[in-house]
């Protein structure tokens, strides 16, 4: 059961890593105007990691629903 524990933990960290990476190039693109398809692409994972975490159970689509919706709104809206 331990090994399970394991895995669960590693998945939830890898969502939580892909959304801080995700949520680092939106505030680089909005700081420098660099990386912009890079952005992108990483927002789009971002969304399709959340479909999939939300397929599987609903706490593994929460962390990734949220850090998708921080990291839209730093990317895409103009403050």
């Amino acid at each position: 059961m331990e090994s399970l524990a394991y895995v669960v933990m590693a998945m939830l960290l890898a969502q939580v890593l892909l959304g801080l990476i995700a949520l680092t190039f939106a505030i680089l693109n909005r700081v420098m105007s660099k990386f912009r398809i890079t952005s992108n692409v990483l927002v789009g994972l971002l969304g399709v990691e959340m479909i999939w975490g939300f397929t599987i159970a609903p706490a593994f689509g929460y962390i990734a629903l949220t850090l998708l919706a921080v990291t839209a709104i730093v990317r895409y809206l103009k403050f």
